[in-house]
């Protein structure tokens, strides 16, 4: 099976200009799974990530589990398509993906991050009760109620809840502290699952608390959480 990117159309848009040196620098969300979390059995599989920049040959990439050089890798961006390719270093928080593709299929990605450029430059206000945000800083700390605690990669997040990727699916209702935060796994997402807090938190402050390394001998899952609306 020839390694190329997998983008879902047969030709360039019009007017899709056709230099491949363009380069998106900002979040783009997304999803991947490792070759080698294909043959684990009972493992999770499938990861969220997030592009902090992105060209037609590589894309620096924030995740939870990093794999090792050179492994084999599909990932998916909003936005972008379903890419394959492999890991060429690992780097703080990541690794950086080389994309493996025909020429056509790069100048067609080529294409796709210049829209997404000038898309993210008309960005439309989010309209949820509580506003969804990207924190600057991805990586935190999940602690379970039964004492376990994960590294894990934060999706997003919002006053009342946060949506992060880790390699463990908690079952729903269970135990669980982000960081400093309490709460409990209350539904699944694409590539992890969302965790609704306690109390409704300050947004201002909410990354700070997240991302914190806590060390109080008393970690925050264990406190029964109560209900702070939609997470």
């Amino acid at each position: 099976m020839p390694a190329a990117a997998r983008i879902q159309t047969d030709a360039l848009a019009p007017g899709a200009p056709s230099r491949t040196d363009v380069r998106f620098i900002g979040d783009v969300m997304g999803s991947y799974v490792l070759a080698s979390r294909l043959q684990a059995q009972g493992s999770v599989q499938v990861f969220a990530c997030r592009a902090r920049s992105i060209s037609a040959y590589e894309a620096v990439i924030h995740a939870p589990v990093t794999g090792t050089p050179g492994e084999a890798l599909t990932v998916t961006f909003q936005g972008l398509g379903i890419l394959r390719g492999r890991i060429g270093r690992i780097v703080d928080g990541g690794f950086v993906a080389s994309f493996e593709c025909t020429e056509p299929e790069r100048a067609l990605l080529a294409s796709r991050i210049d829209w997404l450029k000038r898309r993210t430059l008309k960005a439309v206000a989010d309209r949820r009760a509580h506003k969804r945000v990207l924190p600057r800083e991805t990586r935190a700390k999940l602690l379970l109620g039964d004492g376990t605690s994960y590294d894990c990669f934060i999706i997003d997040m919002s006053q009342s809840g946060v949506a992060v990727s880790a390699d463990v699916l908690p079952p729903l209702g269970a135990l669980a502290g982000v960081g400093a935060v309490p709460g409990k796994v209350v539904r699944y997402v694409e590539a992890g699952f969302a965790v609704q807090f306690a109390e409704l938190q300050q947004l201002e402050q909410l990354e700070a608390l997240l991302t914190r390394q806590t060390k109080q001998n008393r970690h925050p899952a264990a406190r029964q959480p109560g209900v702070a609306g939609e997470a």
